[in-house]
C-alpha cells in the first residue's frame, strides 16, 4: 500500500470519525468508498505489464460531503486517490470542490450556479464515473467515455450554470459550463503522437459544454439526452524551436521521420463532441444507448514548421442491465469506437507496435451482488478486438499489441 493511499485513508478516517462522535451541522453529509480490483489482462498490457500475469494494482479510494448553510447555498467535494498500474500513480486530487446556489425556484422550474471545479454533464455517466457504485461495472463504456481525454472532461475549474422546468408535464433539465482546467498530458501525447514527447508536462484545456436531457409525459422511463462541448487541448513544456533543431542537427539519419514526437515544439487539439443518450427502465431491466461524434483539428509544429489535420471519431454502445434480485445485477454490453471514422480499418492510426489503435469492437459481460452494510462485489469479462480504448502508459511502445484481447476483472467495494 502506497504512501499516498495510507494518507488518503487517514484523511478518510478523520472525516468518519467525527460523523460518529460528533453532530455535524444541519444539512451536512459525510460519504465515501473504497473499491479494491484484481484484473487479468493476458493478450495486451492494461494500465501496465502486471495485468498480463494478474495484478491487484487497481484501487480507488475517495471521500466526498456537502455542507447545506441555507436550502439555497451550500458548498460540496470530493478527494480521490486512482491507483491503475503504470497509468495512474494514486495521487491525490480534488475531484471536485464548489459553491452552489440555488437563486431561483418554483413548483415549475428551478435556476443555480455552481462556481469552483465543478463535475461535466457529460453523457449518463461521465459526472458520476468515478463512484464504483455509479457505474454498470468495472468501468464506464471505454468507446464513448474513452481514457484519452478522461481528466480533460472530468471537470473543469469555472462556473456552471444549471436548471429545471416542467413544460407541460415533460421534465427539461439542462447545464452550461464554462471554464478550464490543466491535466497531465501523457494520454494526449500517446493520442496524438502514440508516444511521449520530450519535456512536455502538461495540457491546457479550456471547455464550453451544453447538455440537456428530457424525461417526457408520456414515458416516465425514458430518457433523452445530448451533449455538446467545445473543448481546445493545448501540449504545454514542448520543445523551443531552437532546442528542436539541435536535437534535429545530433540525431541519427531519418530520426525527423522515424520520431516524430522528438520534434515537437506546439500541438494542440480543437474539438467539438457530440453525444446523443436514452435510458429507459421497463420492469427489473435498465437499457441504455449512446453515440458518439467527435469533429476534431489537430495542429502541430515540427522544428517551428506548422501542419494541421481534420478528421471525425465515432463512438456508440448499446448496454442492457438486469435487476435479478434486490441485491444482484447482471449487465452486457456490445460497443465500437473508430478514431477516424472514414478509416475502419484503423490503418491511417497504425503505429510500429501498436497497429489496431484506430478501432475497437467489443462485448463486456459482468454483475454484482449486494452483500451487505456498504459491500459489494463485481465481476467483468471483456472479450476485444482492436485497441482503441487499450489505456495508455509510459513504456508501451516497447510492447508488440495484438489485435484480439481480453481481460478479466473481481472487484470488492465499500461505501458508506
Amino acid at each position: 500500500m502506497n504512501i499516498r493511499l495510507i494518507s488518503l485513508l487517514c484523511v478518510l478516517y478523520s472525516f468518519v470519525l467525527p460523523v460518529n462522535a460528533l453532530e455535524l451541522p444541519l444539512g451536512s453529509e459525510i460519504h465515501g468508498f473504497f473499491s479494491q480490483s484484481y484484473l487479468v489482462s493476458p493478450d495486451n498490457p492494461y494500465a501496465g505489464t502486471d495485468s498480463e500475469d494478474g495484478s491487484f494494482k487497481f484501487r480507488e479510494v475517495g471521500i466526498n460531503g456537502f455542507t447545506e448553510f441555507s436550502p439555497e447555498f451550500r458548498i460540496a467535494g470530493q478527494a480521490l486517490s486512482r491507483y491503475r498500474d503504470k497509468s495512474d500513480d494514486g495521487e491525490v486530487r480534488i475531484d471536485f470542490l464548489l459553491a452552489d446556489y440555488l437563486f431561483f425556484s418554483d413548483q415549475y422550474s428551478s435556476v443555480g450556479v455552481r462556481v469552483g471545479r465543478v463535475k461535466n454533464k457529460i453523457g449518463l455517466y461521465n459526472d458520476t464515473r468515478d463512484i464504483p457504485s455509479a457505474r454498470p461495472g468495472f468501468n464506464v463504456p471505454e468507446s464513448v467515455y474513452f481514457e484519452a481525454f478522461r481528466d480533460a472532461l472530468l471537470s473543469t475549474d469555472g462556473m456552471n450554470l444549471y436548471g429545471t422546468s416542467l413544460v407541460n408535464n415533460n421534465l427539461i433539465q439542462w447545464e452550461l459550463t464554462v471554464g478550464r482546467k490543466d491535466v497531465d498530458s501523457e494520454d494526449f501525447e500517446y493520442y496524438t503522437f502514440a508516444r511521449p514527447v520530450p519535456s512536455a508536462d502538461s495540457a491546457e484545456v479550456p471547455l464550453k459544454l451544453f447538455s440537456v436531457s428530457v424525461i417526457p409525459a408520456f414515458d416516465r422511463d425514458l430518457k433523452l439526452g445530448l451533449s455538446v462541448a467545445d473543448v481546445r487541448v493545448d501540449l504545454e513544456g514542448t520543445l523551443s524551436v531552437a532546442e528542436a533543431q539541435q536535437a534535429l542537427v545530433t540525431a541519427p539519419p531519418n530520426d525527423f521521420f522515424v520520431n516524430p514526437q522528438n520534434y515537437v515544439t506546439a500541438a494542440g487539439i480543437d474539438g467539438l463532441l457530440t453525444i446523443i443518450s436514452a435510458q429507459y427502465n421497463y420492469r427489473d431491466f435498465v437499457l441504455a444507448a449512446e453515440y458518439l461524434n467527435l469533429e476534431s483539428d489537430f495542429d502541430a509544429e515540427l522544428v517551428g514548421n506548422r501542419f494541421s489535420e481534420s478528421s471525425s471519431t465515432e463512438a456508440y454502445y448499446l448496454q442492457a442491465e438486469w435487476f435479478t434480485t434486490a441485491q444482484t445485477s447482471v449487465f452486457t454490453r456490445y460497443e465500437e469506437l473508430y478514431l477516424k471514422r472514414s478509416d475502419r480499418s484503423g490503418a491511417d492510426s497504425a503505429t510500429d507496435y501498436n497497429p489496431y489503435r484506430g478501432f475497437g469492437r467489443g462485448w463486456t459481460l459482468g454483475g454484482k451482488w449486494s452483500i451487505g452494510k456498504g459491500w459489494s462485489i463485481s465481476g467483468q469479462a471483456s472479450f476485444n478486438e482492436g485497441t482503441a480504448w487499450l489505456p495508455n502508459f509510459e513504456g508501451i511502445e516497447n510492447h508488440n499489441i495484438k489485435k484480439h484481447w481480453n481481460y478479466y476483472v473481481f472487484s470488492v467495494n465499500y461505501q458508506f
